[in-house]
């Protein structure tokens, strides 16, 4: 488990309107908006709650089982060749962020946005990246956004869900803790555009046993209908959403982390939901 911030490692513990919808698997449909019903959401974490003590059994049983993969190694930052001014990317989240699963930091989803970008623009594209491996957004309020460096920035990118989903955080907090996040760190990095990463299906994961991935899943759900709203309270805002279940050959070998394809599926869907807040 490990944070990385700016390029420095240390030790610690992933529309134009409302949403996007893209499939991170590239076999779904373009971006699109889709809802979830407020009764799904509603019936879902009821049902998670009402499980609450199979959900810990069971996790507890998984976190001894599934092995613990390090975080990418160096770089944690890079630069992409282009004519004229730069794209500044950075990156904040959860063991995505991190690039836990992979062998290098520039294969994560921070690196392959920035290389999206120059591609479609002509532009160089400058990134860097803070992530913290079993963070959930309030762990990032505190222990990761003052690491981000106070330096201009043209895109953030927000990757958390995971962690606040299996530790039961409700939408509504959640919500406000992204809130929050992304008031702080712009201003770290000033009036940047923001894309907030969907909420992964945990229901897709092949290390969770079920009924756990299903609990999980609708925990998931419901922190996704959360999310979508931060589009209606911030400015420059996209939150994207899966549209398409995760296929097993996406995941790392521990069957919880996104590999090197899903990275770079992912970061260029990010950089198509960036480029128009960008213009």
């Amino acid at each position: 488990m490990s944070r990385w911030c700016a390029g420095r490692f240390a030790q610690g513990l992933v529309s134009g309107g409302a949403h996007a919808t893209c499939s991170i698997n590239g076999r779904g449909a373009a971006c699109a908006p889709r809802t979830i019903s407020r009764s799904t959401v509603v019936t879902g974490l009821a049902g998670s709650l009402a499980l609450l003590p199979l959900a810990w059994a069971q996790g507890s049983a998984t976190r001894r089982r599934v092995p613990q993969l390090p975080a990418a190694n160096l770089p944690h930052d890079g630069k992409v060749p282009g004519v004229g001014e730069p794209i500044r990317v950075v990156g904040i989240g959860e063991s995505s962020v991190s690039g836990v699963g992979l062998s290098r930091g520039d294969e994560t989803v921070t690196a392959v946005t920035a290389r999206a970008l120059a591609r479609h623009t002509g532009r160089p594209a400058v990134w860097r990246a803070c992530g913290l491996s079993g963070a959930t957004v309030r762990d990032a309020l505190q222990r990761l956004v003052p690491s981000l460096a106070p330096e201009p920035a043209d895109l953030v990118i927000v990757a958390f869900g995971v962690n606040d989903a299996t530790s039961y955080r409700s939408p509504s907090a959640f919500a406000d803790d992204l809130t929050e996040l992304v008031t702080a760190a712009r201003n770290r990095v000033g009036e940047a555009a923001v894309v907030v990463g969907g909420v992964a299906p945990l229901e897709c994961f092949p290390a969770l046993p079920w009924p756990l991935r299903s609990i999980l899943g609708w925990r998931s759900v419901a922190l996704q209908a959360a999310a979508d709203r931060l589009a209606g309270r911030l400015p420059r805002l996209v939150v994207e959403r899966f549209s398409a279940p995760l296929q097993p050959d996406l995941f790392a070998p521990d069957g919880f982390h996104p590999n090197s394809q899903a990275h770079s599926l992912w970061g260029e869907k990010i950089a198509v939901l960036a480029l128009p807040l960008m213009t």
